[in-house]
């Protein structure tokens, strides 16, 4: 349980390699790959000032960050799967049949199948050394594909003195959700010795560029953490996130399908933990925060500081309240919207985006960034054009899937969604940001055009709807 997952990948040139093996010049620059899990936007430089984040705000400051960037499926290995491979998860033939959360080496198969590679492999192949510790497929990067020295790492639980999981708040859920203090040493968490591992390698000489991952657990449930860092958020001053009381009255009965035995708010009041649930939340984000931090500080004293790109992304975002949720899973803004910042110490310049963007296209982007061939088999678009004028023309939508349950898609200031039984969701976040006004119900023909553009977009990446697949 205290392993923490250690990959060390050395997959690029060797001098006695084939003569078909691909090459690349020499001064390409390095890319460190941060994953964060289950964090959603809650970051002071996304403009909530209740959580101390300031080490993801200063990369931002000092990069591109978006703010309307949008994760691919809302649970986290279809999410990862569509990282790594550039493609959305339906696209590697993951459809109604077997598990959502596919095995990492099913994934590694598909993306073959495809003719393409996982964006380390693709790396490796053009003379990357390819370095991870975390979480950043569902478990790990396979060991067909790398050398795997340790699992993932653990996710740090309360237990009791027989060694079992013990629960502290939540005790209605089979799933990991909890929150409160752990007793467990800061040092022996698993995304403080990922952060280590990090910091070691970039002390160390590296003779070729490398890509280097480390994935981080927290946020992700349970949310159990050191109380020095709860002590940072005194449950008085938590604000609440906005509710609606008959927030459901106009959202379609499909929406309560993707809904699993979570809490929900009304629970959360009667039981007086909302606010600690907030603190948990908001603590662990702090943890990881920190962790980053001493990556981000040994990059800024290592050799390799002017010319390493930064990218930090989250699977998916995570409710914690907001619909009156406490869960990811859903269609809705705050499980598809996520943190993307990507930072390249030789463009010279910060900004913000506010174009709808898709992790699916980080792959494309790196690829842009460290002037390495095209991958034709990947289906995102180069966020390159953005990074260097976020008023640039972005025509592309962003996606969301959940199998045999809704597609949603996210174009201009409208969210819109089709069920798997064919009801509908219509929001417009400019002036309708917590999505408490379904307009699918307005009694005029105001929406029409709209509703059929957002249908139509819905077919474009060659989507299968839910409620199509289940007729």
């Amino acid at each position: 349980m205290k392993q923490i997952f250690m990959l060390f990948i050395s997959l690029g040139l060797i001098a006695s390699c084939s003569s078909s093996k691909k090459t690349t010049p020499d001064k390409k620059p390095n890319v460190l790959f941060i994953a964060v899990d289950d964090l959603n936007d809650w970051a002071g430089y996304m403009g909530n000032n209740q959580v101390i984040t300031p080490h993801m705000d200063g990369l931002a400051s000092q990069g591109t960050f978006f703010k309307s960037a949008h994760c691919q499926y809302a649970v986290c290995g279809p999410s990862r799967a569509s990282v790594m491979s550039g493609m959305y998860y339906h696209s590697l033939g993951f459809g109604m049949e077997g598990s959502i959360q596919r095995k990492d080496d099913e994934v590694v198969n598909a993306v073959k199948k495809k003719g393409s590679s996982l964006i380390y492999e693709y790396f490796a192949d053009y003379g990357y050394k390819t370095m991870a510790a975390g979480k950043l497929l569902h478990h790990h990067v396979p060991e067909e594909t790398v050398d795997v020295s340790h699992g993932r790492g653990s996710w740090d639980l309360n237990l009791d003195e027989n060694g079992k999981k013990k629960r502290l708040n939540w005790f209605g859920s089979k799933g990991l959700l909890d929150w409160g203090p752990i007793s467990k040493p800061e040092n022996e968490m698993s995304d403080y010795k990922a952060a280590e591992w990090a910091v070691d390698q970039l002390s160390k000489d590296h003779d070729k560029p490398f890509f280097l991952m480390t994935g981080f657990l927290r946020p992700h449930t349970p949310l159990y953490i050191q109380q020095k860092y709860l002590d940072m958020y005194p449950l008085d001053d938590i604000e609440l996130p906005p509710y609606k009381e008959d927030d459901y009255d106009d959202i379609p009965k499909a929406a309560e399908a993707v809904w699993n035995s979570y809490p929900d708010v009304p629970w959360a009041i009667k039981n007086n933990q909302w606010r600690k649930m907030l603190q948990a939340y908001m603590a662990c984000v702090t943890f990881t925060d920190t962790q980053i931090g001493k990556i981000l500080d040994a990059l800024e004293n290592s050799p390799y500081r002017d010319n390493t790109i930064v990218v930090l992304w989250s699977d998916h975002g995570f409710h914690m309240g907001e619909k009156s949720r406490f869960q990811k899973h859903t269609a809705w803004d705050r499980s598809t919207k996520v943190p993307l910042i990507i930072q390249d110490p030789r463009s010279g310049s910060t900004k913000p985006v506010e174009a709808n963007v898709q992790l699916i296209d980080l792959y494309p982007t790196l690829l842009e960034l460290c002037s390495l061939p095209e991958n034709k088999e990947i289906e995102g678009h180069s966020l390159v054009p953005l990074m260097k004028n976020p008023d640039f023309k972005w025509e592309y939508p962003a996606y969301t899937f959940r199998r045999a349950k809704y597609a949603t898609v996210k174009y201009g200031s409208y969210r819109f969604t089709e069920y798997f039984d064919g009801s509908k969701e219509l929001y417009n976040h400019e002036n309708d940001p917590n999505e408490w006004n379904n307009l699918i119900h307005s009694t005029n023909n105001k929406y029409k055009d709209i509703i059929e553009h957002m249908h139509g977009l819905l077919q474009k990446p060659d989507v299968i709807l839910g409620y199509e697949e289940s007729k």
